[in-house]
């Protein structure tokens, strides 16, 4: 006699399984370029090492920059210094305008009366036309420097801007991969050759393709509870990382019956890595 097991039969649902060979991707690669020359002075960070979003990356000599930026703000005081006595000009100019233009109506008023000559009431005319046109070109003057003050300010604004490229800080959360350039090296502005790669590694997302027949199963149940995607690293069964569906591609290769989808992994455990 051959020994058996015997059980009693149950009706209940069984998960659907679509299994397929997927690549893990970053979540977002950042790569590190200068937006500046300049020597490398400092390196504030370990190849390989999780850095956060705003932390300082490398430190490039910051003097000529911060020459460039005091050459400006000494322009903009400069011409600051020039408006300011431009208007005292003019302020005095006003006033001598206002007594000319009243000597030239008294004036005036007197050759009606005969008690002067037409030279006399012609002199103190041309005096308020000259004192009026005085007046314009202080005018004009005063608006030539605040011309020069916008561009001083523009210039003040732009040497700010190249002093804060000095300090590189990483745009993303994520894991710093080998270092490019070390400290004491010159670099260049908008280098090809990045510093460094930064690669955001939580989330992550997996990319996969499944065949064109389950197309219609995966849109049914997509959103449905107990729908997930999950993956699994061939050599370790045991650790699991789960995510959610979030993209069906819009067309289907024809060379491979195939249809290309990627799932979001939360990887708070660093299960996954890009490139596998």
């Amino acid at each position: 006699a051959v020994p058996v097991t015997v059980g009693t039969v149950t009706r209940r649902s069984v998960p659907m399984q679509i299994r397929a060979i997927g690549n893990v991707e970053a979540y977002s690669t950042v790569t590190v370029r200068a937006l500046v020359s300049g020597e490398l002075l400092k390196v504030h960070f370990e190849q390989g090492q999780d850095v956060r979003k705003g932390q300082v990356l490398f430190t490039i000599d910051q003097r000529p920059m911060q020459a460039a930026l005091e050459q400006a703000q000494a322009a903009y005081a400069k011409d600051s210094a020039q408006k300011a006595q431009l208007e005292a000009v003019l302020s005095r100019d006003l006033a001598l305008q206002r007594n000319a233009q009243q000597q030239a109506t008294r004036y005036k008023q007197l050759l009606s009366e005969g008690v002067v000559s037409i030279d006399q009431e012609q002199q103190f005319r041309l005096n308020a036309e000259t004192a009026a046109a005085t007046i314009e070109a202080d005018r004009a003057a005063i608006k030539n420097v605040e011309s020069l003050l916008k561009a001083d300010q523009a210039a003040i604004e732009n040497a700010r801007g190249q002093l804060s490229y000095a300090t590189i800080r990483s745009p993303i959360d994520g894991r710093t991969g080998n270092l490019q350039v070390y400290a004491g090296n010159l670099v260049r502005a908008n280098d090809t050759n990045p510093l460094v790669t930064i690669n955001q590694i939580t989330p992550v997302y997996v990319t996969f393709s499944v065949p064109e027949q389950e197309l219609a199963q995966i849109r049914a149940n997509r959103g449905k509870k107990g729908f997930s995607v999950s993956a699994t690293l061939a050599n370790d069964e045991a650790h699991r990382a789960v995510g959610e569906l979030i993209f069906i591609d819009n067309t289907v290769d024809p060379a491979t019956g195939t249809i290309k989808l990627k799932a979001k992994m939360p990887n708070a455990e660093h299960v996954l890595w890009p490139g596998q």
